[in-house]
Parts: structure tokens; C-alpha cells; sequence
């Protein structure tokens, strides 16, 4: 009994100072603990997470942003179906024989510069004639003209010369001086004629001007939004023109263009993240939006665009160019910037009351945001309505001056072509301020939340 007794309190001292070690090393342990997992630190940490780069951050998505993300990811791929489909072929677009005849757009043109300008008989023998030293004149005729002698410095008279002249009283001609360089086109005859004036520097060097001061004033962000413009051009360039020259569907072309458009500019600028990603979401929704809208708009009204000059040539020398289509065509591409503009102004706006205000409601952040998304309307409203007007600034000239009624001016084809292109586009402009509100306000995530997507650059 003694042994066992023995052995028992042996037994229970051992276990009672096991327990005090494991104790003390709990307590020596404990503030390395406690200071690792603050509050205050397990909010921050998620700051610094590369969110977005491990299929686990997936499983943290909600619901309107898996909704979010299932709707751009279908878009993109529709648009690279789209892309795929409508690719302009690799042949002669189908033009007319009489545009090489009629247009002053075809032909070649050949540089020159002005050498001399000196008054001079009206129709010199040698007009638009090549020379080599000086031109033919009649000593005895009246100096009625000004003759600018040309030196030919490109084409097949490199080198050589010819003879403009100017008549005063025809209205538009060119005031040239000694040293101008201008643009000649060259006729079938052999003779030339004024074309333009050359302003390929003046137009580099006003690029340039403008490219360093985005740049400057930008900084990072600025360059991007400088390629993101590159990319746009070449969009344009590439796919959307090549296709309505071939007789494409103009709705579908200019909608797989500014979904492309928007795909490629928006996320390369603005960064990835639930911001831009809403506001892609509210600008593509706006987009078909507009495409229906401008469809309606031409089909209610009978608009045939046929008041403009430009698309009466476009009739006589593309006739597998439809020039209602055309006309929506040009109607979704304009209302595309304005609308890019104001969806990523809402998201911003969302994003930053969701850092001031991480607990907020998607209802209080919507209130909040609509509050500055009116003014933003009110803006741009005035914005789109103000650019269509100084296009067509020449036409309303020339209507006034016509003495119809204001009633018949305003209904008149080609007025009602430029206001129902600024009503469209206010239309759409004014549906995607909400959408895109309520899109961020719904995905845009806290601060201490996980982010799925990459953090803006």
C-alpha cells in the first residue's frame, strides 16, 4: 500500500509539473499570439493579398459578382465569335467605276512646293502643264490671274515644273505664297491640279504636343489612356470600316466593334478590378441600349440620310453600303465615348464611398452615387448635344438662310438625322448612369473583403 501511495504521488507531482511548463510555455507564447491576430490586423491583411490570383478567392465571390463576371466573360466571348465571323475578307472592295472617273478623292497626288507667285494672264496655256524652266504668257494680255509656278518634288515629273492659276473671283481658291508646300493631284491628261496643302509635320507635331501633355499631366495612367486611343484607331481601322465597305451588317459591326473597343481599353487603363468591371458591365448594357434605340429612332422617323453629301456619294460609289445602316452605325460609335466616360465616373464613385464607407448598404451607396450621377448628366447631356451641333453647324447656316418654317427645318432630313442622334445618345447616356450605379453598388467590395480581382495599378 506504502509503494503504491509512493508511487501515485510520484506520479501526480510529475503530471503537475508538466501541466506547469506547458502552462508557462503558453504564457511565454501568448503575446506573439495575441499580437498576430488583432483585429485590427486581420482587417488589414486582405489589403495586401494578390486577390484574384488562386481559384480559392473564386469561392469568396457573392452572387452579383459571379453574375458579373458569367455576363462579361459570355460578352467576350460573343465578341470574338463576332470578330471572327465578320472579319472583312482579303479582296477589292466592291466600288463603282465612276468614283477613279468623277471623285476628287482618287488619283494620285504628288507633292510640291510653291516657287514664284506673280500676277498673270487668265488662261495661260501652260495651267496645270509640266515645264521645265518657265511657263508660256502673252506679254499683251491683262494680269487678271495669279500664276504660282510649282516645282513637282515626287512622281513621275520629279524635278520639273508646273503652273497653277488662281482666279480671284472664284470664291475657295487657295492663297498660296512663295515656300508653301501643297498637294497636286494628278489628272489622266498628264496635267495637274491643286489638291490641298501638305500638313503632315504641323499635323505630327500638334500629336505629339498633345501626347506629352496626356503624358505629363497623366503620368501612367495617361500613357495607357494614349494606347488605349491607339487601339481604338486601329479597332476602327482594321475591322469596322474594311466591313461596311464590303456591304457587313452595320448594327452587328459597330457593335462587335465597341464591345472590342471597351474590352480592350477599358481593363488596360482603368486596371482589373469590380470597378471597372461594373462599369464595363453598365457600358455594354447602355450599348445595346443604344443600338436598339437608334434602330427604332430610324425606322419610326423614315430617315434615308440622303441630306448629306457625303452619303450620296457613298450611294453612288459603295452601292452595297446601306446608308441607314450606316447612319446607326455612326450613331452607337459616338454615343460609345460618351458613354465609357460616365459609367467609369459612377463606378469611381461607388468605389470611393465604399472606402470611406466600408459597412454600407448597396442601397445607401446607389442613393449616394444617383445624387452625383445627376450632376454627371446634366454635363454630358449638354456635352453630346453641343459636339453634334458644331458638326453640323454648316447645315443649320444654310437652313436659316432657306426661309422654311422652324417646323419644316427641324423635320427636315438631315436636321432630324443630327437630333435624333443627340436624343439616342442622351437616352442611353441617361439609362446607363443607374445600371452602372447599381452594378458597382452591388459588386464593389470593402476594403477588408477579399477581392477576386486584381487591385488597380
Amino acid at each position: 500500500m506504502g509503494r503504491h501511495h509512493r508511487t501515485s504521488s510520484s506520479q501526480s507531482a510529475q503530471s503537475l509539473l508538466a501541466q506547469q511548463k506547458q502552462s508557462a510555455n503558453q504564457a511565454a507564447h501568448a503575446p506573439q499570439t495575441t499580437e498576430t491576430t488583432r483585429p485590427d490586423q486581420q482587417s488589414a491583411q486582405p489589403e495586401h493579398q494578390p486577390s484574384g490570383r488562386s481559384l480559392s478567392a473564386i469561392k469568396t465571390w457573392t452572387w452579383p459578382q459571379r453574375v458579373l463576371a458569367a455576363g462579361l466573360i459570355l460578352a467576350a466571348a460573343a465578341t470574338i465569335i463576332g470578330f471572327i465571323i465578320q472579319w472583312p475578307p482579303n479582296e477589292e472592295p466592291p466600288v463603282s467605276e465612276q468614283f477613279e472617273q468623277t471623285s476628287s478623292l482618287s488619283g494620285e497626288l504628288v507633292d510640291g512646293t510653291v516657287a514664284i507667285v506673280q500676277p498673270g494672264m487668265c488662261g495661260s496655256p501652260s495651267n496645270g502643264q509640266v515645264f521645265d524652266t518657265s511657263p508660256q504668257t502673252n506679254p499683251e494680255a491683262p494680269n487678271d490671274c495669279t500664276h504660282a509656278i510649282i516645282d513637282l518634288t515626287s512622281g513621275e515629273h520629279e524635278g520639273q515644273r508646273t503652273l497653277l492659276e488662281i482666279h480671284p473671283e472664284i470664291p475657295g481658291n487657295p492663297q498660296l505664297e512663295e515656300g508653301d508646300k501643297i498637294a497636286l493631284s494628278k489628272h489622266d491628261a498628264g496635267s495637274y491640279g491643286f489638291q490641298d496643302f501638305q500638313r503632315s509635320t504641323t499635323m505630327w507635331l500638334w500629336l505629339a504636343a498633345a501626347v506629352i501633355l496626356i503624358i505629363a499631366v497623366g503620368a501612367w495612367r495617361g500613357l495607357r489612356a494614349v494606347f488605349g486611343l491607339v487601339i481604338t484607331l486601329a479597332v476602327i481601322a482594321a475591322f469596322l470600316i474594311p466591313g461596311l465597305i464590303h456591304g457587313g451588317s452595320a448594327i452587328l459591326l459597330a457593335l462587335t466593334c465597341g464591345a472590342a473597343v471597351l474590352f480592350l481599353v477599358l481593363f488596360l487603363v482603368h486596371g482589373f478590378s469590380w470597378k471597372t468591371a461594373s462599369a464595363m458591365g453598365g457600358t455594354l448594357l447602355a450599348l445595346c441600349l443604344s443600338v436598339g434605340l437608334s434602330t427604332l429612332a430610324v425606322t419610326t422617323a423614315g430617315i434615308r440620310g440622303l441630306g448629306d453629301e457625303n452619303n450620296l456619294n457613298i450611294l453612288v460609289y459603295l452601292p452595297g453600303v446601306s446608308i441607314s445602316g450606316l447612319m446607326l452605325a455612326g450613331m452607337i460609335i459616338g454615343a460609345l465615348g460618351v458613354l465609357n466616360d460616365v459609367t467609369i465616373a459612377q463606378a469611381s464613385t461607388v468605389n470611393e464611398m465604399r472606402e470611406l464607407e466600408p459597412g454600407a448598404k448597396p442601397l445607401r451607396l446607389f442613393a449616394g452615387a444617383m445624387r452625383v450621377g445627376r450632376d454627371h448628366i446634366a454635363s454630358m447631356v449638354y456635352t453630346l448635344v453641343l459636339s453634334y451641333t458644331g458638326v453640323a453647324l454648316p447645315t443649320l447656316l444654310l437652313l436659316s438662310i432657306s426661309g422654311r418654317p422652324l417646323g419644316q427645318i427641324l423635320s427636315s432630313d438631315i436636321m432630324a438625322t443630327e437630333i435624333l442622334r443627340s436624343v439616342t445618345g442622351a437616352i442611353a447616356l441617361v439609362l446607363a448612369v443607374p445600371l452602372t450605379t447599381a452594378i458597382a453598388a452591388l459588386t464593389v467590395r470593402a476594403p477588408a473583403a477579399v477581392d477576386a480581382a486584381p487591385r488597380e495599378a
